[in-house]
């Protein structure tokens, strides 16, 4: 090990403790998407963590921008082009706090463990990247070449900020988003969100509400149902029948009718336990024939059912390299007479935008439903011989010795939006830290090894540029 490495390791390890509380202090803060108030274009408390993160880069020496509360940036150094790391402080809400060990905004350190909303996803990995730069600019005397840290918060639902950061400033030279896992990923699924839905008679159906989910890329891991009647019907009896096949769950607590499953990411959907489509699979024995609302209910539980790679809808797609096609339904609701239900896909380059609207709006008039296409992101790859993802992979068997090639990924980062950025970290791949799910947590260890890693990053990517 060099001694220039022995050096930020050194440092690293002396600050550790402060990188830690600073993570903590911004983990405190529920960063969920509100509502957009005056300069606050994502809610308050996103505009208040915003701008205490910069306060925490200010006072380690930084130059610091704030992008009218869209995004922000720590900058050191000089020069035409720069390099980036990007991550994003708004975080998926914590979903029923009963399923957590811990409060989700407390920052509670459990073992070698950091247990919150945000801790992997992408609060800890972002702000600790603030402080691995920090490293560098304090061991490396004679380094100046310009590097930003920048924080995004509108990640989770949308891609504004990232949209905005372009309209107001120059794309880096080179970047990475610790958003993703170690090492360097090449390629990125695509993203594309739509939703089935249809027009209700409210006068003729027994749903009184249905509710599930708050954002297309979590599986939900609770459905609720409230019936006009339920004299007619043996819920115990269908709820038994469901149980027998289905890894859900069902209460009933008053007047409404539980499903419960498991939460997890829409990239990985077969990691949890989809409360809506359970629910869906209910519904389908209780409705009666004449209900308006039968047809949706069978469409969906039969063209989509309790799947995770759209066979019945003709959209099934394996990839070896990258990874097979997911889909994952994440809301569902009735507003004023029509029933929808949300979902996200996640897809390899094998398959393209056109063949999936085309596709899902035929079984969408098959079916007699309506299809509407909500958001889309095209897959990204890049060849592994690129000198991002090159540099950065060797930076990675370097400080880890671990050997691995270049790895795809499901989910999908600001790699997408950003021009020349690959997902780097924060995680290995034996590590799963649950995003979007409860506990979701870090390894402390892991976290400062992935700090040694981006310092030594930025040095390697910074040689890059002019």
């Amino acid at each position: 090990m060099d001694s220039d490495f022995m050096e930020l390791k050194r440092y690293i390890d002396e600050h550790f403790n402060e990188t830690l509380d600073n993570i903590i202090k911004i983990i405190n803060i529920r960063t969920v998407k509100g509502e957009k108030i005056e300069d606050a274009p994502y809610g308050v408390e996103l505009k208040k963590a915003l701008n205490e993160v910069l306060e925490i880069a200010k006072s380690l020496g930084f130059k610091v921008k704030n992008l009218d509360n869209y995004a922000g940036y720590a900058e050191y150094g000089e020069g035409e082009e720069y390099i980036a790391v990007l991550g994003h402080i708004d975080v998926v809400p914590e979903g029923d706090i009963e399923n957590w060990s811990v409060p989700p905004y407390e920052g509670r350190i459990v073992g070698d463990q950091l247990v919150a909303r945000g801790a992997i996803d992408n609060k800890g990995p972002i702000i600790s990247a603030l402080y691995s730069l920090k490293a560098v600019v304090d061991t490396e005397p004679n380094f100046h070449k310009r590097v930003r840290i920048i924080f995004g918060t509108n990640e989770e639902s949308g891609d504004e900020d990232i949209k905005y950061y372009l309209s107001k400033e120059q794309p880096p030279k080179y970047a990475f988003t610790p958003d993703g896992r170690f090492p360097v990923i090449f390629s990125e699924k695509g993203i594309y969100t739509f939703s089935f839905r249809k027009k209700l008679n409210l006068s003729n159906t027994n749903i009184l509400e249905l509710k599930a989910g708050t954002r297309s890329n979590i599986v939900p891991e609770l459905c609720t149902l409230k019936l006009k009647d339920t004299s007619k019907i043996n819920l115990n009896e269908k709820i038994a029948e469901v149980e027998k096949y289905s890894n859900n769950h069902f209460e009933i607590d008053g007047d409404t009718v539980k499903c419960i499953g498991k939460s997890a990411h829409a990239s990985s959907p077969q990691k949890g336990i989809n409360a809506l489509l359970g629910m869906y699979q209910l519904l389908t024995l209780i409705l009666d024939e004449k209900d308006s609302a039968k047809e949706f209910v069978e469409f969906i539980a039969t063209k989509v059912g309790e799947t995770y790679d759209g066979i019945n809808l003709g959209i099934k797609t394996e990839n070896e390299e990258v990874g097979d096609l997911t889909i994952s339904a994440g809301i569902t609701n009735i507003v004023n007479d029509e029933i929808f239900v949300k979902f996200n896909i996640r897809y390899p380059a094998s398959i393209d935008e056109k063949t999936l609207d085309s596709r899902l709006d035929e079984a969408g008039k098959n079916g007699n439903v309506v299809f509407f296409k909500e958001n889309h992101n095209p897959p990204l790859y890049f060849e592994k011989s690129h000198p991002l993802v090159k540099e950065l992979q060797d930076v990675y068997q370097e400080v880890t010795g671990r050997d691995e090639e270049p790895a795809a990924l499901g989910g999908g980062t600001y790699a997408k939006l950003m021009p020349n950025t690959v997902a780097f970290g924060p995680n290995f791949k034996e590590y799963k830290g649950n995003p979007h799910s409860f506990d979701e947590s870090m390894d402390i260890n892991m976290l400062k090894q992935g700090m040694e890693i981006y310092a030594k990053a930025i040095l390697k990517l910074s040689a890059l540029i002019k």
